[in-house]
């Protein structure tokens, strides 16, 4: 199996990459139980129970390195952790959190990242708190990973404050529902917080696409200016027409890429003054 994976690079100016990599787990399969493997071979130091999509995940210290393990329950979880090895296998960006490492399991692949000490978005007081050039920040950050990951082709889907982490900046976890784009939805919705979808992910039969995706971002936008609400608030008022762009019910008044959003944002920012980060 893979034990590191070439993806599309993109480092722009000011980015900083999550931590330096751990080196691979001297293993490339788990056989029987993934956390009394683990136990034997280490220290679980946190059992993050089981997910929505069939996974379960722990946090997995060997030799001073520490670890974040993520393995199916089911065969629901098995089709979400082989998607997230495609999006990984063509994606590299300082924001996500890297694949460096897929083992082999009884229920399918075992997915390896570097353990990162930060709190999910919508628990992190740290945000709340953080000065407006933070916030900025941060909110560029996440849109650059998915300008990124949409001309990778892919959109996302189940993006929402529990897979963005905070600590001194943004981070990007579990894309494991991310999808090739345009794909035709095939059930009545799509599976994650009603807060952050598209009305069109409420659909069956709707096209999601690079607009689905812009919609997602600009709900994680105003969460950022105003967490954990998400409100359209008065923190930074430059930001409200590229919000209300975003976030338009119909998809077709929308940007039509993240590229675009991301040009809206820049010019708001620079209207306004506020020099980007």
């Amino acid at each position: 199996m893979l034990s590191r994976l070439p993806a599309r690079d993109a480092r722009p100016r000011g980015y900083q990459s999550v931590s330096d990599r751990p080196p691979p787990l001297p293993f490339d399969a788990i056989r029987g139980d993934v956390r009394s493997f683990l136990t034997a071979e280490g220290k679980v130091f946190a059992d993050l129970g089981d997910g929505e999509f069939g996974c379960r995940a722990a946090g997995f210290e060997r030799d001073g390195s520490r670890y974040f393990v993520k393995f199916a329950v089911h065969e629901m979880g098995v089709a979400s952790q082989r998607r997230a090895i495609t999006v990984h296998e063509q994606v590299q960006h300082p924001t996500l959190i890297p694949l460096i490492q897929v083992l082999e399991g009884d229920r399918g692949p075992i997915l390896v990242f570097p353990w990162c000490d930060a709190s999910p978005l919508r628990q992190s007081q740290r945000m709340r708190q953080a000065p407006l050039s933070d916030v900025i920040r941060a909110i560029r950050d996440v849109i650059d990973v998915h300008r990124v990951i949409d001309e990778a082709g892919f959109v996302s889907i189940d993006l929402y404050d529990g897979n963005l982490l905070y600590r001194d900046r943004v981070f990007l976890i579990d894309v494991d529902e991310y999808r090739p784009a345009p794909f035709r939805l095939d059930t009545p919705r799509t599976l994650g917080s009603t807060r952050f979808m598209a009305p069109e992910e409420f659909h069956q039969g709707a096209r999601l696409d690079s607009r689905t995706m812009v919609f997602q971002l600009g709900r994680a936008m105003a969460v950022l200016l105003d967490p954990p609400r998400g409100e359209y608030p008065d923190r930074c008022p430059a930001l409200g027409p590229v919000l209300r762009h975003a976030t338009a019910p119909d998809p077709e008044a929308r940007y039509p890429t993240v590229a675009d959003l991301t040009a809206g944002l820049d010019a708001a920012l620079a209207r306004a003054g506020l020099s980007p980060p």
